[in-house]
């Protein structure tokens, strides 16, 4: 059998995070290879072992080596090579060997194995649906190769996945077994437990200078506290204690704050709502929460950052940091390209003056979809100009002021030129001739 000469093994494992690179020499005294002075080599010859799902050719371009390439022996040109093709994530084992030296031609022989496929992956502890669902996040198809990445990522996916829907205890075992009816095959067996949803002990705020933790907590229409009346056992605990006088005393000079800590941590009625975690929802809450702000005059309002942590086993607290900002307040309000309309009339209208709260979305309703009353946009619109539209801009902030400048774009006047009605009792009988009907557009007079 015929000796080969190994000039560099590249030894990786799924485990280690490092690789072992390990030198050797040709057995062969005349052919023997000096670690100590390198030689330079012209590569003769490459090939491929091992790999029978990779393409040899690609494998080759990947490593970086060419034909007719000069190299050392041993040298910094074999060990790229082998670092190049391993970061692929598509081999297990990547070794490169010279198996011929003539003078100073050298045939390099690339030998590797193959991560193994996927052939199956199967599911325990949820459902189809929830099957189906992680299926579209994961996108994992039969015959891709499984490298740790996928794998880990895998893992994460469908924790993430229920962890979004409240099940923040979950927990994801995957394991792999070898596919029997396939070569080089595994099946991927992912056990989740999902445990209890996680419920809301409690919701504070940190940074909320001008609204109390209650009235934030109410714009949270998603994010409660779970119900909780445990009022009577503290007070039951305190009447029978041996220290009750004092007790009774401290209670004498409670506060008003105080005592409504120890309403909101021992009384809650919260029984029709949901006092599920979801993130979600929280995400959805924290947006109405500065919408809030804004509508309050802070403009610059933002959510900091938010912590969760254990209350016990099945309940979290939640703790959300809030920036106020300064709080602003209208100046000047100016309107440009308003040629119908006098800007009289579409003050009037806005219903905003000078040292009203700074509060852009009320800008927006009165602009162009007012529920509850008048806007500008119907006013231009319900005469016809139908392509309509304003733009409020910020044009200056000065201390605590804001002037706004809305920009109008009136278009021009939609017009109907002939409203045909067409009456046809039957199509065998007796046909009729259009007829002209006059309309006319609203505030018009009645023709």
């Amino acid at each position: 059998m015929k000796k080969i000469i190994v000039i560099l093994i590249c030894v990786f494992t799924t485990d280690l995070a490092f690789s072992q690179i390990r030198y050797n020499y040709n057995k062969n005294k005349s052919t023997e290879i000096s670690y100590s002075s390198p030689k330079e080599y012209e590569i003769a010859e490459i090939k491929v072992e091992g790999a029978k799902y990779l393409d040899h050719i690609a494998l080759v371009s990947l490593s970086g080596l060419k034909v007719g390439d000069q190299v050392k022996v041993p040298g910094d040109d074999i060990t790229g090579a082998i670092k190049k093709l391993w970061k692929q994530g598509l081999m297990g084992d990547v070794a490169i060997y010279a198996s011929k030296i003539e003078g100073s031609k050298i045939y390099l022989t690339i030998k590797l194995t193959e991560r193994p496929r996927l052939s199956k992956i199967e599911y325990s502890g949820i459902n189809g649906t929830q099957e189906t669902d992680i299926d579209d996040k994961i996108k994992l198809i039969r015959g891709r190769v499984l490298t740790d990445a996928i794998i880990k990522n895998t893992e994460l996916t469908v924790k993430k996945h229920f962890v979004e829907k409240g099940f923040l205890n979950t927990a994801v075992k995957i394991s792999r077994k070898k596919d029997t009816t396939l070569f080089n095959h595994v099946k991927l067996f992912v056990d989740v437990d999902k445990k209890n949803k996680v419920k809301i002990n409690s919701v504070t705020f940190e940074g909320n200078e001008n609204f109390p933790d209650s009235r934030l907590k109410k714009k949270l229409k998603s994010t409660k506290e779970h119900a909780r009346v445990g009022i009577f056992k503290t007070v039951y605990r305190s009447i029978f204690a041996k220290n009750k006088i004092e007790k009774l005393a401290k209670v004498n000079k409670t506060n008003e704050g105080t005592f409504k800590t120890f309403l909101n941590d021992n009384f809650k009625l919260n029984f029709f709502n949901g006092s599920k975690y979801i993130q979600s929802d929280f995400k959805d809450d924290k947006a109405k929460l500065i919408e809030f702000y804004n509508s309050k005059g802070y403009r610059d309002a933002k959510v900091v950052t938010d912590t969760i942590s254990n209350f016990d086993s099945k309940t979290i607290d939640l703790k959300v940091y809030v920036e106020e900002g300064n709080k602003y307040y209208f100046r000047d309000i100016i309107w440009e390209g308003n040629y119908v309309h006098k800007d009289e009339t579409l003050r009037k209208i806005l219903g905003i003056t000078k040292g009203d709260v700074y509060d852009l979305e009320l800008i927006n309703k009165r602009l162009n979809y007012n529920p509850n009353g008048a806007d500008v946009s119907s006013l231009y619109m319900d005469n016809g100009y139908l392509f309509f539209n304003v733009q409020p801009v910020e044009l200056r902030i000065e201390g605590d002021s804001i002037d706004v400048e809305m920009r109008i774009n009136e278009g021009t006047q939609a017009t109907i030129i002939n409203t045909i009605l067409m009456k046809r009792k039957s199509l065998l009988t007796k046909k009729y001739t259009p007829q002209q009907v006059p309309c006319r557009l609203p505030h018009q007079p009645q023709i």
